[in-house]
């Protein structure tokens, strides 16, 4: 195959790409792809984030995020409604298969607000806040019922 076949043969491929992530409404929010740049570029600042970017980022990370996105999270996204990943949105609801209800909403104050609601109708409301690098957890009376350490995204 000749050079200039296979750069149309690339170009087109890369033409029908393109028109596909067009259509917004079925694109999804590339999680994995979003949550990989702001990882790598948040590295050791400025500059560094930008040189492992071009190094690791481009070249090895992007598009293996970019794949799963495309493949496994987006399409979840377009059947649920749901990303697995995404992150920012102000509230999130999940049911299992029974019918147990959690409803997770972050409040104006930077607090969430989490409302467990059981197939029998019963309801239990928690408030969790968080205080430097510690976790409150309170009742709906405003008790208040556990803390907990949280490091590096991690539960100690």
């Amino acid at each position: 195959m000749s050079i200039k076949r296979r750069f149309r043969c690339m170009a087109l491929v890369l033409a029908i790409f393109a028109a596909g992530m067009s259509f917004t409404g079925c694109a999804g929010q590339f999680a994995a792809f979003n949550r990989s740049q702001a990882f790598i570029g948040n590295l050791g600042g400025r500059w560094v984030g930008a040189i492992l970017t071009w190094i690791v980022g481009f070249p090895i990370v992007h598009p293996i995020a970019i794949f799963a996105d495309a493949i496994i999270f987006n399409v979840i996204e377009f059947w649920t409604g749901n990303n697995l990943l995404a992150a920012g949105g102000n509230s999130f609801e999940q049911i299992d298969e029974v019918g147990n209800r959690i409803y997770v909403a972050k409040n104006d104050d930077g607090t969430l607000s989490v409302n467990v609601t059981k197939v029998t109708g019963e309801t239990t409301d928690y408030l969790f806040e968080r205080n430097g690098e510690y976790f409150k957890i309170f009742d709906d009376d405003g008790i208040h019922l556990s803390s907990f350490a949280v490091e590096f995204g991690e539960l100690h």
